[in-house]
């Protein structure tokens, strides 16, 4: 097979795998938003940035070294286990920490306890078997697409369930642990090759090495697409980013999944392309076109359906939403045609660029959401969200430009 058709191969087992993916997210949803309050929303939203933050800032670059390197998955494993279980438990300790500090930001005692619970979560993923990466690095796209379905399904199922009998915000939180417990018992489970508890300096510096630049493009990314829950938050408070939440999920996130299965099944086969700027160039283009099709599908419906959409998977208590849905869709296409773009960037190892666009998205992003925020409210806010992330696609393109025109 072609590098040409396991592109084909990864996009599409990873498009059908998100979109069964977005049917769960979505049932989940439509139960979860019936049980719960906008409020239990915005903590959850806040309690997740607390753990992404920390998982973003405490990048280690295992999985990128793995992926660009020309040597097997075992000959980085046991390392590579071993600082992923370090990673761990300093995820959570900096979750302890930015747990209180959100609790005192936001005066509510309840968001200490939330991310203390969320912070079992990186310790028992640390636990994970790095082995699941030679799936994506074998181009067995079919294989790494029902791995991460299964796990949908399970958190999906827990949500549902413990939602159900709690009817509580720590609902969410409790089947995110569930799902990382069957995660790591899958790792050991499917895989013949285990890691060892032994960690060799020598391979550590190749993965440190990778991890200098990445790290800033992970927070950097992390930031791009978390801040705006924590500045909405406070402008305009934990009930209406509850009402943000599920808003973004039923609009820019859909979206924003597609183009993160795209990346998830192109980044592999890039990267052993990378050193042909042409013939990556006509697979970055081949991509862009599929994609913008794709999201045009998925966009048209929820653009001129709105209400319907809202009514049916939220219920008619969330119908307040309405008026953001079609500024986070334009927000949710722009950003995901930029992740194309980051897969390009990535393969070549190009974090200049990712980190520049990164720094312009940000600055734009969130001093519009402020602007737009504090004058208009929630709606200005989602605005500020849909320009800002608009008029810094220009980077995006030039970016793309200069690393395809490359002799």
């Amino acid at each position: 097979m072609s590098y040409s058709k396991q592109a084909v191969s990864g996009f599409s087992w990873q498009t059908i795998m998100k979109i069964f993916a977005a049917f769960i997210s979505l049932a989940k949803i439509s139960v979860l938003a019936r049980l719960l309050s906008p409020d239990d929303f915005g903590l959850f939203s806040l309690t997740i940035i607390a753990l992404g933050l920390s998982e973003a800032a405490a990048q280690t670059g295992i999985n990128i070294t793995i992926l660009q390197s020309k040597r097997s998955v075992s000959y980085f494993l046991d390392t590579a286990w071993v600082i992923s279980i370090a990673r761990g438990f300093v995820i959570a300790i900096m979750m302890i920490i930015i747990g209180f500090g959100l609790g005192n930001y936001f005066d509510n005692p309840q968001l200490i306890s939330l991310v203390s619970l969320a912070s079992l979560i990186p310790v028992i993923k640390g636990l994970i078997n790095p082995y699941i990466i030679s799936m994506r690095k074998n181009l067995k796209f079919f294989n790494d697409s029902l791995y991460h379905l299964s796990l949908i399904l399970v958190e999906g199922i827990l949500a549902v369930t413990l939602g159900l009998l709690l009817k509580s915000v720590s609902a969410m939180i409790i089947s995110m642990i569930g799902a990382a417990i069957i995660e790591v018992i899958i790792s050991f489970s499917f895989f013949k090759i285990k890691p060892q508890f032994k960690y060799l300096k020598s391979r550590a510096q190749v993965i440190f090495n990778s991890a200098k630049w990445l790290s800033l493009s992970s927070l950097m990314g992390y930031l791009n697409d978390n801040l705006d829950d924590f500045i909405i938050g406070k402008l305009v408070g934990t009930y209406k980013l509850g009402l943000y939440h599920n808003a973004y999920a039923l609009s820019h996130k859909l979206n924003y999944d597609l183009a993160r299965s795209v990346h998830h099944g192109t980044l592999p086969v890039y990267t052993k392309i990378a050193d042909d700027s042409k013939r990556l160039g006509r697979a970055i283009f081949k991509t862009l076109g599929a994609t913008s099709l794709l999201l045009l599908i998925t966009s048209t419906p929820v653009l001129l359906f709105p209400e319907f959409f809202v009514n049916l998977i939220l219920g008619s208590q969330w119908l307040e939403v309405v008026p953001l849905i079609k500024w986070l869709v334009l927000a949710g296409v722009t950003h995901s045609l930029a992740l194309i773009g980051y897969t390009l960037f990535l393969s070549k190892g190009a974090y200049k660029i990712l980190n520049t666009h990164q720094f312009i998205n940000l600055l734009l992003t969130i001093s519009l959401i402020i602007i737009l925020g504090q004058n208009q409210g929630l709606i200005g806010a989602v605005k500020g969200l849909a320009f800002g992330r608009l008029l810094s696609l220009p980077a995006i393109i030039y970016g793309i430009y200069k690393e395809t025109h490359q002799k």
